[in-house]
C-alpha cells in the first residue's frame, strides 16, 4: 500500500497535457503482481485498495475530476484483472515468471489488454470531457504496458527470494553479476550524460548507442537470474528516467514529451530481461534434472552390479558410468581407451569383442556378447555385454552404448 501510494504520487506529477494520463504507471504493475500471486478470492480487496489510492491521488495530485479519476482506476482494474486471470489459467507455476511459456502468457495478454484498455480509457475520458481527443489512446497504453513490464516481474521474482539461496550463491557468479550490473548502469550513464557522451563518442549521436549497454543484461541473467535482471532494469529505469525528465540525455531534447520517447527503450530492456531470465532459469533446471537423472542411474546400476558404457568410434574411447571403485577393477575406469580396455580382456576373447563393438552399429549385429574380464581381484570372470548404436539424424553412428553385467557365479562381487 505504501509503495503504491508513493509511486502514484510521483507518477501523477508527470502527465500528458492533452489526455491527463501519466507518462509511466508502475502502480499498475504492483496491482497486477498482487493479483497474479494471490488466489481470486482476495482480488476484490486488492482491487478496492488500489482503486481508492488511484482515485485519491488522481484528484489530489493530478487535479482530475472525480469522473476522470474513476475512468483511469477502472481501466487499471480491467487491465490487471484480465491479464492475471489469463496468466493463472494458462500457467502451472503460479509464483514465477522463470519459464519461457509463462513469460509469453504474461507479455502477449498484457500487450493486447493495454491496447484495448487504452481505447476504452480514451472513450471514457471523451465521454467525461469532450475536449479530450480519443486519438491519444496510446499514451495510457504505453504508460501501463511499460510500467507493468518493469514492476510486475520485479515483485514476482523477489517474492520467491530466499536468504539461503543468496548464501549458497557461487562466489564467481556473484562477482560476475555485480560487474555486469555495474557495467550496464555505468554504460547507460555515459550515454545519457551529455558531457561524458560528447567526450566519449566524439560528437556521434548518443541515441545510436542507447541500446549498446543492454548486452550486459545477458551476463546478469546468467549470474543472478531473473531476480537480478529485474532489479537491474529497475535501476536502469531510474537512471534513464531521471536524466530524461531533467531534459538531459539522447531523449531529453526531443520535441514533445521526452518520456514518451524513452518508453520504447525501457520496454525493450524489460522484455529482454524477462526472456533472458527465463532462458537462464530453463538452463539451470535442465542442469539440475541432468544431475538428478545421473544420480538415479548410478543408484540403479549400483543395485544391480551393472556398469553402463559408451564407445565412441571416432576417438576410440570408452566411457564407463557406474560405481567407482567397482568390483570390475581398473578395466572399467570412468574414461579409458579401447586398447587399454582390451588389455584386461582374456586374450581368447579380444578379437571377438573388438569385432562385436565395431559391428553393433549395423542392423543385423548381435546385441549380446559374453567374455572373460580381469576384475579387481585379479581373476578372470565371465561377464555379458549388451549394446546398440546411437544414430545421428543423417543415419551415421555417433556412439555405441550398453550395459556390462555379471554372468553365472556372482560370489566374487
Amino acid at each position: 500500500m505504501l509503495a503504491y501510494g508513493l509511486l502514484a504520487v510521483l507518477c501523477m506529477r508527470q502527465r500528458d497535457a492533452v489526455t491527463m494520463s501519466t507518462l509511466l504507471w508502475p502502480p499498475a504493475g504492483l496491482l497486477l503482481a498482487a493479483l497474479m500471486l494471490s488466489c481470486p478470492r482476495r482480488w476484490p480487496g486488492w482491487m478496492a485498495l488500489a482503486a481508492t489510492l488511484h482515485i485519491a491521488s488522481g484528484i489530489v495530485v493530478a487535479q482530475r475530476s472525480a469522473a476522470a479519476a474513476l475512468v483511469f482506476a477502472l481501466g487499471d482494474l480491467l487491465l490487471c484483472g484480465s491479464v492475471a486471470a489469463i496468466w493463472r489459467w494458462r500457467t502451472t507455476d503460479r509464483r514465477s515468471l522463470a519459464r519461457v511459456g509463462s513469460v509469453l502468457w504474461f507479455v502477449l495478454p498484457l500487450a493486447v489488454a493495454t491496447v484495448i484498455g487504452g481505447g476504452l480509457v480514451a472513450q471514457g475520458l471523451h465521454a467525461v470531457n469532450h475536449d479530450i481527443d480519443t486519438h491519444h489512446w496510446y499514451i495510457w497504453t504505453q504508460a501501463a504496458f511499460v510500467g507493468c513490464l518493469i514492476t510486475t516481474p520485479l515483485i514476482i521474482a523477489w517474492s520467491n527470494w530466499r536468504t539461503q539461496a543468496f548464501i549458497e550463491q557461487d562466489l564467481r557468479n556473484l562477482w560476475l553479476g555485480l560487474v555486469a550490473a555495474f557495467a550496464l548502469l555505468a554504460g547507460t550513464t555515459l550515454v545519457f550524460n551529455k558531457q561524458w557522451s560528447d567526450w566519449l563518442w566524439q560528437g556521434r549521436p548518443a541515441a545510436d548507442l542507447t541500446y549498446a549497454p543492454l548486452v550486459f543484461l545477458a551476463f546478469v541473467a546468467v549470474a543472478w537470474g531473473q531476480a537480478g535482471c529485474t532489479l537491474v532494469v529497475t535501476g536502469l529505469a531510474i537512471v534513464t528516467g531521471s536524466y530524461t525528465l531533467s531534459g538531459l540525455g539522447p531523449y531529453g531534447g526531443l520535441e514533445g514529451v521526452p518520456l514518451v520517447a524513452i518508453q520504447g527503450f525501457l520496454g525493450a530492456a524489460a522484455l529482454l530481461s524477462l526472456l533472458l531470465g527465463a532462458l537462464s532459469a530453463d538452463r539451470e533446471r535442465a542442469a539440475r534434472e541432468a544431475v538428478a537423472w545421473k544420480l538415479q542411474l548410478q543408484s540403479a546400476l549400483r543395485t544391480g552390479q551393472h556398469l553402463a558404457w559408451e564407445f565412441f568410434p571416432d576417438t576410440r574411447r570408452v566411457v564407463w558410468l557406474g560405481d567407482f571403485p567397482s568390483p570390475y577393477g581398473p578395466a572399467c575406469e570412468p574414461d579409458t581407451t579401447v586398447d587399454r580396455w582390451l588389455s584386461y580382456v582374456h586374450e581368447d576373447d579380444r578379437e571377438s569383442l573388438l569385432a562385436w563393438v565395431e559391428s553393433t552399429g549395423k542392423p543385423d549385429a548381435a546385441r549380446r556378447l559374453r567374455l572373460r574380464l580381469q576384475c579387481a581381484d585379479g581373476q578372470y570372470h565371465e561377464v555379458e555385454l549388451n549394446g546398440s548404436a546411437v544414430r545421428l539424424p543423417d543415419g551415421s553412428v555417433a556412439s555405441v552404448t550398453g550395459l556390462l553385467s555379471p554372468w553365472g557365479d556372482t560370489s566374487w562381487l
